[in-house]
């Protein structure tokens, strides 16, 4: 049975990473950017972490939400839509009364109609450019 907690070791969160076939990140600077996070979610199989997701921003009205991946064993499960209904939910409840919050993501090729089922709008557009990234020292 799948578990969700909002933790995630650095050493399970750089195993899912080699599962989804992204780099391995430096130990202090992992452990830097999970704590830095405002909000994380892991999805545990026993003791192995299966999933995750982060939510990274500014604390007031900017959030990115990062690292969404699931280990390629276990999708299809619904476990990545879990991971972003928790996320979604958090989210959500930053944005009451008056208040509001802009939340961006960059999804890996051919997975945009996933975040587009939780109401992410799909970059360029009539009215955004496309979403850009700068990686420094590849």
């Amino acid at each position: 049975m799948i578990r969700y907690i909002n933790f995630i070791s650095v050493s399970e969160y750089n195993k899912l990473r080699e599962s989804v076939g992204w780099r391995q990140i430096d130990r202090q600077r992992a452990e830097k950017g999970l704590d830095n996070s405002y909000y994380t979610i892991a999805a545990y199989d026993e003791e192995r972490a299966v999933g995750f997701a982060r939510v990274i921003g500014d604390g007031g009205y900017m959030y990115l939400i990062a690292d969404v991946m699931v280990d390629p064993q276990y999708q299809g499960q619904g476990i990545g839509k879990a991971i972003l209904g928790y996320i979604n939910e958090w989210l959500d409840s930053l944005a009451q009364g008056d208040l509001f919050v802009m939340v961006n993501l960059m999804s890996t090729k051919g997975n945009e109609g996933f975040y587009e089922k939780s109401g992410f709008v799909r970059r360029p557009n009539d009215e955004m450019g496309a979403g850009m990234v700068r990686w420094i020292n590849t």
